[in-house]
């Protein structure tokens, strides 16, 4: 420990006026390097990777519920089914509408094919030929508006039948059929709970948060599992200027659950150099800061303290190994 007589005020005199400057011993202890490695807790929900909210697009009567909250469905599986008889029925009409355009157009063309011929030979006149062209050409317009009625019509008719759309399990849904739905009404929820995400934020302050990162996702009674930082948005949100970051945990041990509350804890690639001082060197006036000693003048040095321990606290700053810094600086302390 050095003793050090350090200047504490400077008294105001007249130009003419040598007066004695008053001075106190300080304590002084030296800055060391140490290694430190950034760590961030991050905190928030947990979420399945995938959800949907699913309701039929047709109104109806719910005929048959073909799954049950709990179970686990495939993509493009069956949930349930509308009464499909009208549709059904509108369907069939539709394709028969379509067999006698396509029948009709067949019956033209073939007219055509013999009045061209005859046309040829002077058999028939330019007038009938264009009369004949012209039908055929409206039968291929009917064959096409009637194919349209079909695919409409088809279209209609799948819409009674609620497909997963994605692998999952139903946790949401109805518990029987017979009610009348309305087109558009959330029925069934499906979660892909293979994998869990977390969605948290970080302080503004740890620009070394990056995707690919791993840490532990924790949840209140003691289930852990690894995660990895998959996202950190490059803004910060608005409301609270705090840092965007989603966490993934695959294959989710057996008592972590979607939508529980979470904790992460994610720690940086690489250790950094920082200074080791202890802790009474350490004030804020306003902010954190230490008080550097050089040859009998005293320097405020603007810190960040990254970690407390042991008595001794690591910062980052504008330090060099070997400063000497002043221990419990008093208040009246100033530079010079």
């Amino acid at each position: 420990m050095l003793l050090l007589s350090l200047l504490l005020a400077c008294a105001e005199t007249a130009p003419s006026v040598a007066q004695a400057k008053p001075s106190a011993e300080l304590r002084t202890e030296a800055v060391v390097s140490a290694a430190w490695r950034a760590e961030e807790e991050i905190a928030g929900s947990l979420e399945p990777i995938a959800s949907v909210q699913l309701g039929f697009s047709v109104p109806g009567r719910m005929e048959d519920l073909l799954v049950r909250r709990g179970e686990a469905v495939k993509a493009g599986q069956a949930l349930a089914r509308l009464d499909s008889r009208i549709a059904a029925a509108q369907l069939a009409q539709a394709k028969a509408a379509l067999s006698g355009a396509q029948a009709q157009l067949s019956s033209g063309e073939a007219s055509l094919a013999r009045l061209k011929s005859l046309h040829q030979g002077g058999g028939v006149s330019d007038q009938q030929l264009q009369e004949v062209e012209a039908a055929v050409a409206a039968g291929r317009a009917g064959v096409e508006q009637a194919e349209a009625a079909v695919r409409l019509a088809s279209a209609n008719y799948s819409y009674h039948t609620l497909t997963a759309p994605i692998d999952g399990v139903i946790t949401m849904g109805p518990d029987n059929a017979g009610a009348v739905i309305g087109a558009g009404m959330p029925l069934f929820v499906i979660e892909d709970l293979s994998a869990l995400q977390l969605k948290g934020s970080a302080s503004e302050s740890s620009v070394w948060l990056s995707a690919g990162l791993t840490g532990k996702v924790s949840v209140g009674f003691g289930v852990e599992a690894p995660a990895t930082v998959v996202r950190v948005l490059p803004s910060l949100d608005m409301a609270t200027r705090r840092l965007p970051v989603e966490l993934r945990v695959e294959a989710p041990p057996e008592g972590m659950r979607a939508h529980a509350f979470a904790r992460a804890k994610v720690s940086a690639a690489e250790d950094q150099l920082v200074w080791s001082v202890p802790e009474e060197a350490v004030v804020a006036r306003p902010d954190f800061c230490v008080w550097r000693a050089t040859e009998g003048q005293a320097e405020r040095v603007p810190v960040t303290v990254v970690k407390r321990e042991g008595g001794r606290a690591l910062l980052l700053g504008a330090l060099k190994e070997g400063d000497q810094v002043v221990l419990d600086p008093p208040a009246d302390l100033g530079e010079g």
